[in-house]
């Protein structure tokens, strides 16, 4: 099962993704971004932007925690939100309380050794299981995570308008015993900080494909089987636990860092689709406005059992997304609660098929 998820999202005055700070002075991460003008030229824009990092940090926290409330395991570092993903045998034997397997000098003892390797890790904890990990010693075990996300940067009819700017700060602390005032002082009774901040409507992205959760991807061997001494019922339980966080994750939004004093002046979705299939089936991308109206089109020539979810405040698009191919709703809340609800049909009508 499938779920793809493209939106527009409005963050005023944010500071979501800091990059670096230079002395006194903290930047905001910014991309080039090319773009066709209808004269044919091409213009570059320089504009502030989220990773995809930052994305996935702030979804896997939602992650840990839905796991937990399943009743699954999740590692120490990882329910602390410091995603180390068993990457060294140290890592390891924390996460699974035993020391890695030793690859042999014949291909197939280092296969028997990836495969205890990779599902050792998963029995010990989900959000390595859902977010992939990568074991960089002897044997190399990869698992590629079952959530895709990119960077986010304004639509495109925005770019020439957005804009970042330096906001003057001060610590004081003058008056006080911890500021020397002598004439030889060393320390400052005053600090004065810049930190860069923007406003754009941001284009979103997001795919989970629950396909392989719980299961082996490394060896082709095993390839697609549940993962020993796991249940039907385990498997259930982490694709359940992905899709609640997603759920939360869209409707409360809490990306970036330095919320506690650069809470965005406004985060809604200005449009947002999500489409639930039962095979690999991506809503295009949202940077242009036509988005919601290229998934109607796609979906009319390619469907797995395709439904798409969607929401836009623009009342032509609203008439563009109307018909039986594409559900509309009247917020964005009901949008996601709904396609949410659908995935997690289909997870059950599945499980119920195998029985």
């Amino acid at each position: 099962m499938y779920v793809s998820v493209r939106g527009r999202v409005w963050l005023e005055v944010e500071a979501a993704n800091m990059v670096e700070s230079v002395g006194n002075y903290v930047k905001h991460r910014r991309v080039p971004v090319v773009v066709k003008e209808k004269d044919g030229n091409f213009m570059t824009f320089f504009v502030p932007s989220i990773s995809g990092e930052s994305v996935a940090h702030s979804y896997q926290l939602i992650l840990a925690e839905a796991l937990k409330k399943k009743g699954q395991k999740v590692c120490k570092y990882c329910e602390k939100g410091i995603f180390l993903k068993s990457t060294n045998k140290e890592i390891y034997k924390e996460v699974t309380g035993n020391d890695p397997p030793k690859s042999g000098k014949k291909g197939s003892e280092s296969v028997q050794a990836a495969n205890e390797i990779e599902e050792n890790i998963i029995k010990s904890c989900g959000v390595e299981d859902v977010g992939g990990f990568l074991f960089a010693e002897n044997p190399n075990v990869k698992r590629t995570s079952a959530f895709s996300t990119g960077y986010m940067i304004p639509v495109k009819e925005s770019l020439s308008v957005t804009s970042i700017d330096p906001q003057l700060h001060s610590r004081y602390a003058l008056g006080t015993k911890f500021v020397n005032m002598g004439e030889e002082s060393s320390s400052s009774g005053q600090m004065i900080y810049y930190v860069e901040v923007s406003s754009a409507m941001f284009s979103f992205s997001f795919d989970i494909d629950t396909k392989f959760i719980g299961k082996y991807t490394f060896s082709v061997d095993n390839y697609g089987k549940v993962i020993k001494d796991m249940s039907e019922n385990d498997v259930k339980s982490r694709i359940e636990a992905s899709l609640e966080a997603l759920k939360r994750f869209l409707l409360e939004f809490p990306v970036g860092a330095k919320r506690t004093r650069f809470n965005p002046s406004d985060v809604s979705w200005d449009s947002i689709g999500i489409a639930v299939s039962n095979e690999v089936w991506t809503m295009p991308s949202s940077f242009t406005e036509d988005y919601l109206k290229r998934a109607r089109i796609k979906r009319e020539k390619v469907s797995y059992e395709t439904e798409i979810h969607a929401y836009s405040e623009n009342t032509e698009t609203k008439e563009e997304v109307s018909p039986n191919e594409m559900k509309s709703y009247d917020s964005a809340e009901e949008a996601i609660v709904s396609a949410i609800e659908n995935a997690e049909k289909r997870v059950s009508a599945i499980e119920n098929a195998k029985k």
